[in-house]
């Protein structure tokens, strides 16, 4: 009997393999399971990471709305708390912790004394005893509000607040401030952004009534006995006085025999006094800088309209400033004729001219008058003028050679009449106003 054995591959033994859809369907799922965590992880980090972003933004916005806003008080558009009516705003005013809190602030005086303007800005948040904010949110709160905090200093002024020179001499006058803004934005964001302010290229200290560098000198005050010239502030309230006739190192015998010729009732302080490094603006102590001086004020000048060659054409263009107007003008005439300001109110503010300039006896002015070039003004006729803020002469050639010279300077007077050369703090600013600031650099720091 024959068997025949047939294979049949369905049939075959599979038993091993029992399972193996089971794990691979297992590591497909992790592997989807992994891949959605990992998406899930990521969309969280991302929204996290979105909002930190938002409020380091926040911050930032914060800290540069404070710089704005402390610029614009020392610009003099803020009015001051009420302990502090009647301070005018300044850098000397921006950096004095007295001057700057208001009266009540903690930090106004003492040894840690900080100019934090917070007579000028609302600070309304107290976070801690020393950290006073300004609110830029409704019913701030440090972790969903956003706020800042200014705090003002003298580069140039370092050291103990008690030993700093703008707490010992009541005359100083920063050239230049400091604003730090720290900005506070929603889960404790925080940005720092510092920023320096100065003058619009001008830097003008202020030794007398009438100062006059380089030698020698030729001055003649006039003869009459009612013409005066002072060095007591006529600014109200008053500040410190100076000297009503200052000139350079070596002239004073000379600028005294000019005093003691008019009497020395008219003349007040009597003493001539001396142009130093520390009382005079820094373009006064070589004509090299007086150079660059020039140059600065002709840009500025010129990139406001303000830059002229000779009187008529500054009087066509709305003429040199008025008391509720002070304006900035430079008259470019050192190659041509004089300047004649002419009878009566003639301007206010501040007026450099390069050329001669020429005043009556009834000639009134506010302000600063900055005779540099030429070097050369004098007056004719007679009348009861007021000259009130400074006048300061330099002769030298604003386009001569590097390491040249002053020359002598002169300012005279032909006629009687009572007029009068005054000394005035107040003007002085008016007219250096004129100039608005400058922001030399900000940048964020930490």
């Amino acid at each position: 009997m024959k068997l025949i054995m047939e294979n049949h591959p369905q049939q075959i033994d599979r038993q091993g393999e029992r399972g193996a859809a089971l794990l691979t369907t297992l590591l497909i799922s992790m592997l989807v399971l992994a891949a959605g965590m990992a998406l899930v992880t990521s969309t969280s980090l991302s929204t996290t990471t979105s909002i930190d972003a938002t409020a380091e933004q926040q911050a930032y916005a914060a800290a540069e709305a404070g710089l704005d806003t402390a610029l614009n008080a020392i610009r003099g558009n803020v009015t001051p708390d009420a302990s502090l009516v009647g301070t005018k705003m300044n850098f000397r005013t921006a950096a004095h912790p007295a001057l700057s809190n208001k009266t009540s602030d903690a930090l106004a005086t003492g040894a840690g004394a900080t100019a934090r303007m917070s007579g000028w800005l609302n600070y309304t948040y107290q976070n801690t005893t020393a950290d006073w904010r300004v609110p830029l949110t409704a019913a701030y709160a440090p972790r969903t509000g956003i706020a800042y905090r200014i705090e003002v200093s003298d580069p140039d002024d370092s050291g103990p607040i008690a030993t700093r020179r703008i707490m010992t001499d009541a005359s100083y006058v920063p050239n230049r401030v400091m604003l730090r803004a720290e900005g506070f934005g929603p889960k404790g964001a925080v940005k720092r952004l510092e920023m320096i302010v100065t003058s619009a290229g001008a830097e003008i200290k202020t030794p007398g009534a009438i100062t006059m560098a380089g030698s020698p000198v030729n001055l003649d005050l006039g003869s009459s006995a009612s013409v005066g010239y002072t060095g007591q502030d006529m600014a109200s309230p008053p500040g410190p006085s100076v000297s009503a006739i200052a000139v350079s190192p070596g002239s004073e015998s000379d600028a005294q025999d000019a005093i003691d010729d008019l009497g020395g009732s008219q003349v007040t302080p009597s003493v001539a006094g001396t142009i130093t490094d520390a009382n005079s603006p820094s373009f006064l102590r070589s004509a090299d800088a007086a150079r660059a001086f020039l140059a600065t004020m002709r840009a500025s000048a010129s990139g406001n309209g303000r830059l002229f060659s000779t009187h008529a054409e500054a009087v066509a263009a709305g003429g040199l400033g008025t008391s509720a107007s002070p304006k900035f003008t430079f008259i470019d005439n050192y190659n041509g004729s004089a300047v004649d300001l002419g009878p009566n109110h003639q301007g206010s503010g501040l007026l450099i001219v390069t050329g001669n300039l020429e005043t009556r006896g009834n000639t009134d002015f506010e302000g600063i008058i900055l005779v540099l070039g030429r070097g050369n003004i004098s007056r004719n006729g007679g009348g009861n003028g007021l000259i009130r803020g400074t006048i300061m002469v330099a002769n030298f050639d604003p386009n001569g050679a590097p390491g040249s010279g002053f020359g002598g300077s002169s300012f005279s007077i032909n006629g009687g009449g009572n007029s009068t050369v005054g000394y005035d703090s107040e003007w002085i600013k008016k007219a250096l106003d004129t100039l608005g600031i400058s922001i030399v650099g900000v940048r964020e720091y930490h």
